[in-house]
């Protein structure tokens, strides 16, 4: 008997594989989803991406929600306008009523002595200084789908 009684969970292969190199003054959210759009990726996975940034937002939770869904008051939005090294990013590519949505996540360091990283979801603000390389797949086989989860109220992968 499995133990996984809250898992939902779907099988597909990498289809496509897309690299991307933008270049200085592109929002990184922003570029990952107009490339989604303009290549009609419904479902999909950033493996990797590596880069420097002149500024970055990052948001994290910071308090435990009294109730669900997490807003934005239990939420942290970290600004830093510095060059920042781009460590990791990783992520996936869903929609969400027909929109392409991305769930991104980001490590960067600083140029700090002590090599200082941070980390967090990626939100808007994550501005490219010289250059960012990323490489996404697409999903197919299966269509990853973004809609309110009925437990935690907020926007969660369903499949179809």
């Amino acid at each position: 008997m499995s133990e996984l009684k809250k898992v939902r969970m779907a099988e597909g292969v990498l289809g496509r594989v897309v690299a991307i190199r933008l270049g200085p003054g592109d929002d990184v959210i922003k570029s990952l989803e107009e490339i989604a759009r303009q290549k009609n990726i419904k479902s999909g996975v950033v493996l990797s991406g590596a880069g420097v940034l002149s500024q970055v937002t990052l948001r994290n939770v910071r308090l435990f929600p009294e109730e669900f869904p997490v807003q934005d008051r239990n939420r942290i939005y970290t600004p830093k306008k510095e060059p920042m090294e781009v460590l990791s990013l990783a992520g996936n590519i869903s929609r969400r009523d027909g929109e392409v949505h991305i769930h991104c996540h980001i490590t960067v360091s600083s140029g700090l002595e002590d090599g200082r990283a941070y980390g967090g979801h990626l939100i808007e603000g994550c501005i490219v200084l010289a250059y960012c390389e990323i490489i996404i797949a697409e999903i197919t086989g299966l269509e990853i789908k973004r809609r309110t989860d009925p437990e935690t109220k907020g926007p969660e992968i369903f499949f179809d």
